[in-house]
């Protein structure tokens, strides 16, 4: 059995296990529409670019309406851990769900390779959230200042601030492809 993932309350990254079962149908949602799918971009001076320097990946918006309804619950669930163990941030101007989530998939050697955060050019993004959809025994995501390396397991969902303080990189998987699902909260008004 594997040990829990043990994150430090000062870290400000909080982690849940979701359902399994909803990960496997998310990835064979993708695998049903990899022809919709496109490259990774990162932006660059508020252009989206490709540039397998930076990150290799394919991406799909996760826009079916049955698979949004179904994870709902699961970010609800999340957000609201995430309040009770960051009580300032329920404090904060309202907020939701402001960009469209994405389904990425990442061959071996695939990768977010070099360390970015989340807020950049959108200064509209206060918190990040990303769920493993796959186990990766040597894959995960390294955060630079916190000094963690999150393991990729099947079903954990991580929420964490969007700013610089939270920069990180994935750990690119030489043996095993990679599947998450990954989205946004920021600021409505």
């Amino acid at each position: 059995m594997k040990k829990p993932i043990r994150l430090p309350h000062s870290s400000f990254i909080k982690g849940i296990n979701i359902d399994k079962s909803f990960c496997d149908t998310v990835i064979n949602h993708f695998k049903s529409n990899i022809h919709k799918a496109s490259k990774g971009k990162i932006t660059y001076n508020y252009d989206d670019v490709i540039d397998k320097k930076y990150k290799q990946s394919l991406d799909l918006s996760f826009t079916d309406i049955s698979l949004c309804d179904a994870f709902l619950p699961h970010l609800t669930k999340a957000i609201k851990k995430y309040e009770k163990q960051y009580k300032t941030v329920s404090l904060l101007a309202p907020y939701s769900v402001i960009e469209n989530p994405r389904i990425q998939y990442y061959k071996k050697g695939e990768g977010f390779k070099t360390w970015h955060c989340e807020r950049g050019w959108n200064t509209n993004r206060m918190l990040v959230w990303m769920v493993y959809l796959n186990d990766v025994e040597d894959g995960g995501t390294e955060f630079m200042y916190q000094k963690l390396k999150i393991p990729a397991r099947k079903g954990l969902f991580l929420m964490w601030p969007s700013d610089f303080t939270h920069t990180h990189r994935g750990i690119i998987s030489q043996t095993k492809e990679k599947y998450i699902l990954t989205g946004w909260l920021g600021w409505t008004t």
